[in-house]
């Protein structure tokens, strides 16, 4: 496994402060997007919307811990990414069977699948499931992308529960972003790699030039004409 422990640390602290600040929420199925009625629709709904299913507004409480992203990502490398929700305000019945849930999406790269874990879009999002969410925390794994596909934005979602209902449950949105490699840029290609033969090249340049000095005569045309013209 490639690391980079200066790149998690400097991203850790960068997480604390974003998930102080962002004020979003998510619709939290207690088997993630596993559940029926979930699925990639719920996914892409919630990451992109949002909603307050799990209070109206974020706490600024709790302790929260994203590691295992680095800061430059290897192309191809697999990484084990552990995300942490260690919420002491949120107060867990003893008889309670869920604790916890998150739901991530990776704009470049894939998440692997695993039986703890509901997979979306060929590994763009990822979720616990029913087996995963008697728990606060989860390891999962990233792919990072091959070389020249960029930067790796990962928006992930968390919800801290008690397991008897949304009342006194929390909620919390961070972003985390992996550098990578240049996205390649597509090269320039030739008016004959276009499909566009010599000849053809010619003959539109030497009909560009005729219509140029059809309208040079028409200008001197006209304006002989009306200098002569006295009405």
């Amino acid at each position: 496994m490639a690391t980079n422990q200066k790149g998690t640390y400097a991203l850790l602290a960068i997480l604390m402060v974003t998930v102080m600040s962002v004020g979003m929420s998510v619709n939290g199925y207690p088997a993630g997007g596993s559940q029926q009625g979930a699925g990639e629709d719920w996914a892409k709904d919630s990451i992109a919307n949002g909603c307050s299913c799990h209070m109206d507004e974020q706490l600024d409480e709790g302790m929260y811990m994203l590691s295992g992203i680095p800061h430059k990502y290897v192309p191809d490398t697999i990484y084990n990414v552990s995300l942490t929700i260690n919420d002491t305000n949120v107060l867990s019945e003893p008889e309670a069977i869920r604790y916890g849930g998150f739901l991530a999406e990776v704009s470049e790269g894939a998440f692997q699948t695993s039986n703890l874990f509901w997979i979306g879009e060929d590994g763009k999002y990822i979720s616990h499931n029913a087996d995963s969410n008697g728990q606060r925390n989860w390891t999962f794994q990233w792919t990072a992308p091959s070389d020249g596909s960029g930067d790796a934005l990962f928006t992930i979602y968390y919800n801290v529960v008690n397991g008897v209902g949304t009342g006194g449950d929390q909620w919390g949105y961070l972003t985390a972003l992996s550098l990578g490699t240049p996205q390649v840029k597509s090269e320039e290609a030739s008016i004959h790699e276009l499909g566009v033969s010599l000849m053809q090249y010619w003959i539109a340049l030497l009909a560009m030039v005729v219509v140029f000095v059809m309208i040079l005569v028409a200008y001197f045309v006209i304006r002989g004409g009306s200098s002569h013209y006295r009405g």
